[in-house]
């Protein structure tokens, strides 16, 4: 409903605006003017270049009490000191949507009130700003990813020439359309075609930061077989390394037994080298051993007694294929290859994610893909042509300055 004025009032708030040396005073009276002339609220906040809440609280305090005028010098905040420190504490550990939501938080624990734009400006002068909360794993251990940096800082400033550090993860984007934030036209809602299509491609990538060299490869599905096929490949990418430090986060494809063994030198003592040196091919780790497989392996004992910690171990009834292996000599570790294992939910300690955030930056972001082969292939595109031509860009953002996790409250 617009604002309703005599034709006095009309002449004396015009008289007043032409006098006026304040804008912020010129701007007050404009607004009850324009509102008294069936000007909807939203038109006379664009034409002052002001908020619209602005302009609900000008006219609301002129019908409640005439008021025009503003005090000089910013206005004083209603809360005291004690109960501003005490609300900045609250809204610490407590996110609200709107100024709206805590100015009535305000009004309800100490019966004072403030309108939004109000409360709003007491947000600003206090350090607060209306952003997106950030998500972290809620299970992270801030101890151990503080050890591990520690470790890594370490390692890093002892790393020999021949040496070289590699940050492995893998990855499943999927050819369904990714909506995501962009520069849109004020009053264009823009709408974008959508994909639903739930093919998803696996790849495994490791990167090198010092040079930026990235090395992924596709796998129909991303298990202990991939991992080590990929690191064979890392060991081809990098003949002349003494050592190779792979970092990596603790999933099973990474952290399972075939990787293990893996790990181990190619002559290590393992179920490959029963199988090929004796035709002994173990079960499932908790599967018994039949009697026959134990006479087998006795034989094993009396050729190799050295390959076992404890020669009474087949003794036992109820062994077990993986009660065996650990009987077994210990395995010396791969000549080349150290995998070191992230703490568990750490992704802001593994720089890779960030090259997966580019990828989706550069190819998925807001673009529709007409087919799972067209999206494979533009993707496949980024890191092999791609990559190259934005290194400036992602030397910016690819590093190893860890962000460090704090917990939520």
């Amino acid at each position: 409903m617009k604002t309703i004025l005599t034709e006095t009032e009309k002449s004396d708030l015009e008289l007043r605006h032409r006098t006026e040396k304040n804008g912020k005073i010129r701007d007050r009276i404009k607004a009850v003017l324009l509102h008294s002339e069936g000007w909807s609220q939203k038109e006379i906040a664009q034409a002052l270049r002001i908020h619209e809440s602005t302009v609900w609280d000008h006219l609301n305090e002129y019908k409640e009490s005439k008021k025009l005028e503003i005090h000089s010098g910013g206005s004083v905040s209603k809360l005291g000191e004690e109960e501003s420190k005490e609300l900045e504490l609250h809204l610490e550990e407590n996110t609200y949507a709107t100024s709206k939501e805590i100015a009535a938080y305000v009004k309800e624990k100490y019966k004072i009130s403030y309108t939004e734009q109000g409360m709003q400006a007491w947000l600003e002068r206090h350090g607060f700003s209306y952003k997106k909360p950030k998500g972290i794993p809620a299970k992270f251990n801030k101890e151990k990813q503080e050890v591990f940096i520690e470790k890594y800082e370490t390692m890093k400033e002892s790393l020999e020439e021949d040496e070289v550090i590699l940050f492995m993860d893998s990855v499943h984007p999927t050819q369904e359309t990714k909506i995501s934030h962009g520069w849109i036209k004020k009053g264009v809602e823009k709408t974008i075609e959508t994909v639903a299509g739930r093919k998803r491609i696996n790849l495994t990538g490791a990167i090198e930061l010092n040079t930026l060299s990235i090395l992924t490869q596709e796998y129909e599905t991303i298990n202990g077989s991939a991992t080590i096929n990929f690191l064979e490949k890392v060991l081809e990418a990098y003949p002349s390394a003494k050592t190779i430090h792979m970092i990596v986060d603790g999933g099973r494809a990474h952290t399972s037994q075939e990787v293990d063994l893996f790990l181990q030198k190619s002559d290590a003592v393992n179920k490959a080298y029963l199988k090929d040196e004796y035709s002994i091919e173990l079960p499932s780790n908790t599967t018994k051993l039949t009697k026959k497989m134990k006479k087998a392996l006795e034989k094993v004992l009396e050729e190799e007694p050295s390959l076992f910690l404890n020669d009474t171990i087949l003794k036992r009834e109820d062994l077990t294929a993986i009660q065996l292996l650990q009987t077994l000599k210990d395995h010396p570790p791969h000549p080349k290859i150290i995998m070191h294992v992230l703490p568990p939910y750490s992704p802001n300690l593994n720089p890779i994610e960030r090259v997966w955030k580019l990828a989706n930056e550069h190819v998925r972001n807001n673009v529709v893909f007409k087919s799972f082969g067209e999206f494979k292939e533009k993707m496949h595109h980024f890191f092999n042509v791609t990559w190259s031509t934005i290194l400036d860009e992602a030397k910016t953002r690819i590093t190893d300055n860890f962000q460090t996790l704090k917990p939520a409250f």
